[in-house]
C-alpha cells in the first residue's frame, strides 16, 4: 500500500474545493482502484465525475498520469513516484 496525492482541476476541484486529495492505494493500482478510493473519500464525485455505482469515469473526464491522458476504457498501473491529476481537458476556438 502507498499514499498517492491526486491533483484536482476543473469541475472535480469545484465540487471538492480541494486542489489535492490524498488516498491510499494498493501497489500497481489502476483506474478502477483510484476511482474507488476517491469515491470513498469524496462521495460528491459520484454521478458527476464517476459513473453511478461503477469504478468508471464519466465521458468528459480524464486522468493525467505523468503527462499521459487516460480516459474511460483505458488503464494504467501506478507506482509510488507517479504524478496523477483528475481533469476535464478543455478545448476552445
Amino acid at each position: 500500500m502507498f499514499k498517492c496525492v491526486i491533483t484536482m482541476y476543473g469541475l472535480p476541484y469545484e465540487i471538492t474545493a480541494l486542489r489535492e486529495v490524498e488516498v491510499e492505494l494498493k501497489d500497481g493500482a489502476g483506474m478502477a482502484g483510484v476511482i474507488a478510493a476517491l469515491r470513498e473519500k469524496i462521495p460528491a464525485l459520484e454521478g458527476r465525475v464517476f459513473r453511478p455505482g461503477e469504478d468508471r469515469l464519466q465521458q468528459l473526464y480524464k486522468f493525467n498520469v505523468n503527462g499521459q491522458l487516460y480516459f474511460d476504457g483505458m488503464d494504467f498501473k501506478l507506482r509510488r513516484e507517479d504524478r496523477i491529476a483528475l481533469l476535464v481537458p478543455v478545448t476552445g476556438g
